[in-house]
């Protein structure tokens, strides 16, 4: 015969009694387990959301005790998911990191973020980057919903995207030199300078920095006992040597770079004073184009590097603001023949 019962949130199940009186709860075990599933995934989502969750804001979010939270946070980590618990006043939970990676929860907007993003990954120079980001992106685009599949072809397919002009590097080897800077490891490498002889170096690797569409290393070589870039595309081999790194007098990782790549390389560094405040002036330089640096609250000094006088002056005189010449002399006469052949253009037209 047939009895009618209701479980949690007033779904009416029908169960059959057999003629031994014994329940077939087949049907409410899968409800239930369903409720319990449904759970941990939304506990999922709360955990993802933000960094850190005391046990009574997720029992009151989840409309449960704290018990329950408990039974679920203990689940969760038996599928594989690393999550950290701190007792005590201001304890909690939060995701930790490690452990296999996890499926991911994601509201609308960032799964569309995401597939776009994978998408337009083959642009990026690491060697098979691209090819990951295409299967991540097969798997991704699987399970989007129709509507959100179909923003995410609009949006890519209004973009036409420009390959990078950067030297390719290997995945392994930044994977190499991110985990050493990450764990404070002393690093060994074998390198190929600018003129082309090859070196080994031992460094201790303080920041990776992307600018221009090449990867730098900053680090400490300790031969040299100096701070020094390091393109990553000229590092031959990088061998993690487990030592503990030191880090003297660290520098801003970003200004160094900047600084190596817009004037270091090149016969002429030009030292240029503008009226005009520092930010205004960083907001018409392409990163890694120059550095700029306050000279009182309403000037700057730039400083940029070229093979060419007259590409120096159409730079500087491109920006549009008054400027003062410090360096190189050889400039200023470079200045005033642009001022004359400038002249003689409008007078010809006059």
């Amino acid at each position: 015969m047939y009895v009618a019962t209701y479980v949690p949130m007033s779904l009416p199940i029908w169960i059959r009694v057999s003629s031994r009186t014994s329940v077939v709860l087949d049907l409410w075990q899968a409800v239930r387990v369903s409720t319990s599933g449904g759970r941990l995934l939304r506990l999922l989502t709360l955990l993802g959301s933000r960094a850190w969750w005391t046990g009574e804001d997720l029992a009151d979010r989840l409309e449960v005790t704290t018990r329950t939270v408990r039974r679920d946070i203990d689940r969760l980590r038996e599928l594989g998911y690393p999550i950290e618990a701190l007792s005590g006043p201001g304890g909690g939970y939060g995701f930790g990191r490690g452990g296999r990676l996890p499926p991911l929860l994601l509201e609308d907007d960032e799964a569309v973020a995401m597939a776009v993003g994978l998408r337009t990954a083959g642009a990026a120079a690491v060697t098979g980057a691209a090819e990951a980001a295409t299967r991540a992106s097969v798997k991704l685009e699987q399970v989007l919903p129709p509507a959100l599949a179909a923003q995410v072809d609009a949006i890519t397919k209004s973009m036409v995207l420009v390959g990078s002009r950067g030297e390719e590097i290997d995945s392994s080897l930044l994977a190499v030199l991110a985990g050493t800077c990450r764990k404070g490891h002393r690093l060994r490498l074998e390198y190929k300078a600018r003129n082309g002889v090859e070196t080994e170096r031992l460094v201790d690797p303080f920041r990776l920095v992307h600018i221009r569409e090449r990867w730098y290393l900053v680090a400490h070589d300790i031969t040299k006992g100096e701070w020094r870039t390091f393109r990553v595309d000229r590092v031959l081999k990088a061998v993690d040597t487990a030592r503990k790194a030191e880090y003297p007098d660290p520098p801003d990782a970003v200004e160094l770079v900047q600084l190596s790549v817009s004037t270091l390389p090149y016969r002429y560094q030009a030292v240029i004073r503008f009226d005009t405040p520092p930010e205004t002036l960083s907001a018409r330089i392409p990163p890694g184009y120059g550095l700029v640096e306050a000279d009182g609250p309403e000037a700057s000094v730039f400083r940029i590097g070229s093979n060419y006088l007259d590409g120096l002056v159409s730079h500087v005189i491109g920006l549009g603001f008054d400027f003062t010449i410090l360096e190189p002399p050889e400039l200023i006469p470079e200045v005033q023949r642009a001022i004359d052949r400038l002249s003689r253009s409008i007078a010809d037209q006059s």
